[in-house]
């Protein structure tokens, strides 16, 4: 048998090959379709000798790879894979179960399938099939029109015909629990209860009238919520968790369930009309009790230890986290930073330092990290970013020092967090994966996290003119790969907020949903900077506008930047802070700006189209930051907003703003377009039927893609006018 440090030595990897070019192709709108990809689904058997992945082109279709050792199986279209026992679970077109060991069996007519510690639970027709593994003994199951199923390898539990259901194999037939029931079922980690929700009944109203009052906790009617509620099993008694007053928050099939009073989040920083509070619900005993209470904020991100002996939570006055013990009944204020609970230890980290917590205080706090951001990631395994730099890379704690490199391999914040390395269950093998902008992203085995032998090799960008990408003291500088500097390039300036942590990130190049390709300007003779923009209280504008300004400047001290050809490009945050520069700057020769604020006063009085929720919050407190609220500071609205400076203008706009929108309402682009219009300014205005704050279409990505690439090639490059923006 194969030990995991021999595996890596005799394990190969897959090199898809693409053959050298005497002159490298530009990225263009059909690069994308075949461009291949690798997806997060990847995963790696208990033992450490088998790992899964799925790989495709949009074009093409998927293909899923089975390798141990030498031996590479290879079976297209394959999808939702996962290891059980001996086996290599996955699907195949057409509702086929693959169970693929030393032998392969197929089993056909599977809706779906779920599989854990050697059982097997399959969806056929109008019954699920209890499946062995290892001894195919099996259960057959009656069941129809299921609509949840949750399996934790000893006991089964779904709703079929809104009736809760449930079955081991210690059972002649699967026993109806109660209905009605909805929602997702859980069962307690010990097998003793389930809790699930009821149903509740619509209500019916005016439609053709809608009365809102001053006094009302929300700004609409919100629909009743679900109770929850506990079945204990060997009891073969219901008890109830939560009343219209409360809601879970958090549970994790201990013996407790948080719960919190159901109140108006979004707007409680000024509309209490209850107190945010936590209470601690015994499923044994049924008792339930007040643990936390905050009249001045929320109390969020509750959580239970894994042990059930703790639980943590974020109260926004203290700006800090809090521990109560549930044995002792007290409450300690922990150190200040984020905190995240991993088995059964506390860690509390910050963007420098990660601290062990004892959450009793009993024993001193073990600083695990300093200068540099860590996650605890497997027990005794921390993933690390060096903020200055932005290597990345894994710690072991037996370790003085972490091992990092110029990589991107994990970070737990999005959208740095899409490809999360996975632990083999009986060894030390790791399966991670690695990229960089000039490197696509691979799967790598390793046993120290130090040294790493490759599983594929995917190269798409290798017969493309690519990109390079640099950190500067500005924000990510990003270059073409046949980067001249005898020549002048003009440059895109695309921003949200911070960035630079995205240093290593590969980017795809396909057609954005109201953002900017990056990989298709570069290719196509841009340089593309993306500024890093900390706003502050009351300017966003301002502040945003000096980021972006000051990067510009810095960039047009170089021989190679076309500083007379300078465009800026954001989505969203983004849109709003192209809206506010070209106020205030004439410096850029075109701007794109995608469902983008402009006007500050109508945004803060707005209501979201969808969900119906003010949008006050955002502008006191959220992202636009201002602090304040509009009449008690007109003139910092004012300044703020981009329509009231519509007269000061020069720079060519193009705007997309969809009607769906539930973010920003359309609105604001209409606004900033009909007073540029009115000046006659030259401004156009985009938008897609049934679209909303990002594009969903295909079509419509595509469409979007080529109508902002003929708007900066006309004003960045001095090509033709494109018909669709010509008066007609």
């Amino acid at each position: 048998m194969l030990t995991a440090s021999k595996l890596l030595l005799v394990i190969p990897y897959l090199y898809f090959y693409l053959p050298a070019l005497p002159q490298k192709k530009l990225v263009d709108n059909e690069s994308y379709k075949y461009w291949i990809r690798l997806y997060a689904d990847y995963t790696i058997s208990d033992d450490g000798q088998t790992v899964c992945y799925r790989y495709g082109t949009p074009a093409g279709g998927d293909t899923l790879i089975v390798q141990t050792g030498n031996k590479i199986q290879t079976f297209p279209h394959a999808f939702n894979p996962v290891f059980s026992g001996k086996y290599c679970l996955f699907q195949l077109p057409g509702d086929t179960l693959v169970l693929l060991g030393t032998d392969t069996n197929y089993i056909r007519e599977v809706k779906y399938y779920t599989a854990r510690d050697n059982i097997l639970i399959t969806q056929s027709g109008n019954a699920l099939q209890w499946t062995e593994l290892s001894t195919r003994k099996q259960f057959h199951i009656p069941a129809s029109n299921i609509q949840q199923l949750v399996f934790t390898g000893a006991q089964l539990v779904f709703i079929a015909n809104d009736t809760l259901r449930y079955f081991h194999p210690g059972m002649s037939a699967a026993a109806n629990i109660y209905a009605p029931a909805t929602g997702i079922p859980n069962i307690s980690n010990d097998g003793s209860y389930i809790t699930f929700q009821l149903p509740v009944q619509q209500q019916q109203g005016n439609e053709r009238v809608k009365v809102r009052h001053y006094k009302q906790s929300y700004l609409q009617s919100i629909p009743p919520r679900q109770q929850t509620v506990i079945f204990n099993i060997p009891g073969n008694s219901l008890r109830p968790v939560t009343d219209s007053s409360t809601e879970v928050c958090y549970q994790n099939g201990g013996r407790y369930i948080l719960l919190q009073n159901v109140l108006n989040s979004q707007e409680y920083y000024w509309n209490k009309t209850v107190t945010s509070a936590l209470y601690l619900f015994d499923t044994y005993t049924g008792q339930q009790k007040v643990i936390a209470q905050n009249k001045a904020g929320l109390l969020l991100h509750a959580v239970i230890s894994p042990d059930a002996r703790f639980i943590t939570w974020y109260n926004t006055t203290a700006a800090c986290y809090y521990s109560y013990s549930i044995a002792s009944g007290r409450t300690r204020k922990l150190v200040k930073g984020n905190a995240e609970w991993k088995d059964n230890d506390l860690y509390i980290y910050t963007a420098n330092d990660l601290w062990k917590v004892d959450p009793e205080g009993k024993k001193q706090s073990a600083h695990l990290a300093q200068g540099y951001s860590s996650w605890p990631l497997f027990p005794g395994i921390l993933v690390t970013l060096n903020n200055r730099n932005k290597q990345n890379g894994f710690r072991d704690l037996k370790r003085k020092k972490p091992v990092m490199d110029a990589f991107l391999y994990y970070i737990p914040r999005f959208p740095l967090d899409q490809y999360k390395p996975v632990k083999a269950r009986n060894t030390a093998v790791y399966l991670v994966q690695r990229m960089n902008a000039g490197a696509a992203p691979n799967l790598f085995l390793t046993t120290d996290l130090i040294s790493f032998k490759p599983v594929t090799n995917f190269q798409p960008q290798a017969g493309y003119n690519w990109l390079t990408v640099e950190l500067t003291k500005e924000g990510l500088l990003y270059k073409p790969e046949n980067f001249d500097s005898t020549r002048q390039y003009p440059v895109i300036f695309h921003y949200y907020e911070k960035s630079s942590d995205g240093l290593h990130r590969y980017l795809l190049p396909q057609p954005g949903a109201g953002d900017l390709n990056i990989p298709w300007y570069v290719s196509n003779g841009y340089i593309v900077f993306i500024p890093d923009i900390i706003t502050e209280k009351g300017y966003p504008g301002p502040s945003a506008a000096k980021a972006v300004i000051r990067a510009a400047e810095y960039l047009s001290a170089f021989p190679w930047v076309d500083k007379e050809h300078m465009g800026l490009q954001g989505h969203s945050f983004g849109g709003y802070v192209t809206n506010y520069l070209v106020t205030c700057t004439n410096l850029f020769k075109a701007a794109q700006s995608s469902a983008g604020p402009s006007d500050f006063f109508s945004g803060y009085g707005s209501i979201r189209k969808q969900t119906g929720t003010a949008m006050q919050a955002l502008y006191e407190k959220g992202q636009n930051n201002m602090g304040a609220l509009p009449w008690e500071n007109p003139a910092l609205y004012i300044e703020n907003s981009p329509v009231l400076h519509a007269h000061k203008i020069n720079t060519p706009l193009l705007l997309m703003h969809n009607e769906n929108d539930n973010s920003v309402p359309v609105a604001q682009s209409i606004e900033l377009f009909t007073a540029l219009r009115r000046l006659q300014k030259p401004v156009w205005l985009i938008q897609y039927k049934d679209e909303g704050h990002v594009l969903f279409s295909d079509v419509n990505k595509l469409d979007f893609e080529i109508r902002q690439q003929a708007f900066f090639d006309h004003y960045l490059k001095n090509k033709p006018l494109p018909d669709w923006m010509k008066a007609h």
